[in-house]
């Protein structure tokens, strides 16, 4: 690329400069040349009447009046840069024309001719039928000047080339140097290496592709490492989900070879099937509480506004014992969402081993569910709300839980934009906390943006 741009600016150089100094040569030659032919054709004319009037007043024979009159305005005009010549009859009286030029003396009207190759201007002026008066004017200095003047042109040509080459070089090391810097990272992270690309800070175009290119790999990097974090949180869901159904496995297959071996009563074989079907309703429940797992991480809400009592109600119609109290306050979430969210929480309450009532509070924005049970310790509130985490596994096992229900309960506090608050201290029992968070509406008098439910 450094090449291109190199070439590039050489040719447009070599292009324009040389044409401009050469067009702006030529302008100030063809207007020096035209003020000095003006100038000639005047001084042309001053001595045309001054010949003429010297030979009116002449009063010797006509020859010898006109060579004495041409002699003397000769003397009175003539100068270094400038020759009079005076033709009688086609014959000069003193100096004549080289011969190239002879075809002058046919001019019948007055006409100039400028000669490039001798440098100088002739005006051929007929003055009657037998005399003719030729002045040539040195013209050499406006040649001499251009000559020059081209000179410098050219001198000026080649500095500029050289300079625009050294400005093409700096320019384009500093565009390439940072575009290979790009194309170095571009590499890295393809092959997946580190680079220490950082924002250019430049509002240039190579400083905003920089920057793009560095939030990009930032993007890129976070996208990853979500990934990453998401094949592991899913390793860790499939290893657990392998434990968990192991147990009842081992114990379904344990129960049918006791039934199928002969020696068994009747008493054993009735135990074993009861076995057999608790494994299984424990089996389809793991798998029913898998589904909604699974479900609700890519699931929208059905949001709408309701009265939480009412919810409440309605989750603990099938857990009596739970006791309610709060008020009752209206808020907008997915109803059947929290429904099913209170009802996890009190069946761990229940579960807990407390011996007084459950109890569920009702709060403007949200509900808490408290027990008075075996309680967790500080390791393990963080823990608890892992799948398949349990804090007693031989008493879940037992009550036929697998571990999922908190699991269940933060995924629908995070489809609701907020987390569950948990609260837990060993032989004082539990306390879960679930409150939605502030929405911004539009204050319909001030147009300002303010919280709200």
């Amino acid at each position: 690329m450094r090449k291109q741009i190199i070439s590039g600016m050489l040719l447009l150089l070599l292009l324009i400069l040389p044409a401009s100094l050469y067009l702006q040569v030529d302008r100030s030659f063809q207007q020096s040349v035209t003020n000095a032919r003006e100038s000639a054709l005047h001084e042309e004319a001053a001595i045309a009447r001054a010949l003429m009037m010297e030979v009116r007043r002449s009063t010797e024979s006509e020859e010898a009046a006109i060579g004495q009159s041409a002699q003397k305005i000769v003397q009175q005009f003539g100068a270094g840069h400038l020759r009079i010549l005076v033709y009688l009859d086609g014959t000069p009286l003193d100096e004549g024309l080289p011969e190239r030029y002879s075809g002058f003396l046919d001019a019948t009207e007055r006409s100039t001719c400028l000669s490039s190759g001798d440098e100088e201007m002739y005006v051929i002026h007929p003055l009657n039928d037998r005399i003719r008066l030729i002045t040539v004017s040195d013209f050499s200095g406006f040649y001499d000047a251009r000559r020059r003047q081209i000179t410098y042109g050219a001198l000026i040509c080649v500095g500029g080339i050289i300079l625009a080459a050294a400005l093409s070089l700096l320019i384009s090391r500093g565009i390439t140097r940072r575009l290979s810097t790009l194309s170095r990272s571009a590499d890295a992270v393809r092959s997946g290496e580190p680079f220490s690309l950082k924002p250019s800070g430049k509002q240039d175009e190579i400083g905003k592709l920089t920057d793009a290119f560095v939030a990009m790999n930032d993007a890129v990097e976070k996208r990853e490492e979500s990934l990453r974090e998401e094949a592991r949180q899913r390793q860790q869901l499939i290893d657990a989900l392998a434990h968990e159904m192991r147990t009842p496995l081992t114990s379904v297959i344990s129960a049918a070879r006791l039934i199928q071996n002969d020696t068994a009563d009747e008493a054993l074989r009735n135990e074993m099937c009861d076995l057999i079907v608790k494994e299984s309703r424990r089996l389809s429940d793991m798998d029913a509480n898998l589904m909604k797992l699974t479900q609700m991480n890519g699931a929208g809400l059905n949001v709408e506004s309701f009265s939480l009592k009412e919810a409440a109600v309605e989750a603990l119609a099938v857990t009596p014992e739970a006791e309610l109290a709060g008020d009752d306050s209206d808020v907008t979430a997915d109803r059947s969402l929290i429904i099913q969210l209170m009802r996890n929480l009190v069946n761990n309450a229940l579960k807990s081993g407390t011996e007084t009532p459950v109890r569920v509070t009702l709060h403007p924005r949200g509900f808490t569910v408290a027990d008075e049970g075996k309680g967790m310790t500080a390791e393990e509130v963080k823990q608890c709300r892992e799948p398949f985490w349990k804090a007693d596994p031989a008493r879940t096992r037992a009550s036929g839980g697998a571990g999922l229900g908190l699991a269940i309960c933060e995924a629908i506090a995070g489809l609701h934009g907020t987390s569950l608050e948990i609260r837990s201290e060993p032989g004082k029992g539990t306390t879960v906390e679930f409150t939605l968070p502030l929405h911004p509406c539009e204050d319909t008098e001030t147009a300002d943006q303010v919280s709200c439910e």
